[in-house]
């Protein structure tokens, strides 16, 4: 390359200040499966020849310099051997082991996961609804909030953010009247997904609130099965113990305090958690 530098030097600036901005720009490469390669050369920006594989040639509109320095460069018989060798063979075995190296990462596919939640107003009665797209690769995704079959002009796509595990995260956000949300969908378009699009569809609640009313009545039905099993406990002891003098009276009434004192507090706790359910549930009505 040192030598084509040279060989433009001295036949495209004859006569010409050596100071001055001299710029050769070129693009040299071969495909891994197709005996085809190619090289082109630029110079000051514009077209200026190209090696066929067995010869060099003028870009068209180069003008007379670009023949004179192909008439050169062809009598190179050295050149155009070492040229045809790496771009011949070197780069296709080349590309071939870059290939195969990344074979893995090239056939790599995570599917995504979706979600949809409620962003800030964008104004009095509107709503912004937003698509959450996360865990995907490679970076190729498509977005759209959808009516059907009819794609939502107004969608808008963030940027393609990176996440710590190497896959890919994206939103889409959609603003409307807070009356023509419903019927409104997410639909996600991915290669790992092979044509099974993903559609969520706006329900209005957070999947997060639904997730905290979930494990609120998974609580609530463990305090009851609890509090109902130490009442039958403290009926089975009351049935099966014996009557017995005083002192022992005395010991029945401990035991009995205390599995009062049991009973109490779960029954304080099964207050607690209704209490907490009734609030969400609230609270999920409002958002409704």
């Amino acid at each position: 390359m040192l030598l084509l530098f040279l060989l433009f030097e001295g036949l495209c600036c004859p006569g010409e200040n050596t100071a001055d901005p001299f710029e050769i720009q070129i693009l040299a490469g071969c495909r891994m499966n197709a005996p085809q390669i190619f090289l082109n050369m630029a110079y000051q920006g514009s077209d200026f020849l190209s090696f066929q594989g067995i010869s060099w040639e003028p870009s068209p509109g180069a003008g007379i310099r670009a023949q004179n320095v192909c008439k050169v460069l062809n009598r190179y018989l050295d050149i155009k051997e070492i040229l045809q060798s790496l771009l011949g063979h070197t780069c296709p075995r080349f590309l071939a082991g870059l290939m195969e190296a990344g074979e893995s990462e090239l056939k790599r596919k995570v599917k995504p996961e979706a979600w949809l939640s409620r962003g800030p107003s964008p104004g009095p009665g509107r709503l912004q609804l937003v698509c959450h797209v996360s865990g995907f690769y490679p970076k190729p995704m498509w977005v759209m909030w959808m009516r059907g079959e009819q794609e939502q002009r107004g969608t808008q796509r963030g940027d393609v953010l990176p996440n710590a595990d190497e896959t890919w995260y994206l939103r889409a956000t959609l603003d409307v009247a807070a009356g023509e949300a419903a019927g409104l969908s997410c639909r996600v378009k991915h290669s790992s997904l092979e044509g099974h699009d993903l559609i969520i569809h706006w329900g209005g609640y957070s999947v997060f609130l639904i997730l905290i009313c979930l494990t609120v009545i998974v609580n609530l039905v463990i305090l009851i099965v609890v509090d109902l099993w130490l009442k039958k406990q403290s009926s089975n002891k009351n049935v099966l113990s014996p009557r017995a003098p005083s002192p022992v009276f005395s010991m029945g009434d401990n035991t009995r305090d205390t599995n009062n004192s049991r009973h109490h507090f779960c029954l304080a706790q099964v207050s607690w958690i209704k209490n907490r359910f009734l609030k969400w549930k609230t609270r999920l009505n409002q958002l409704s």
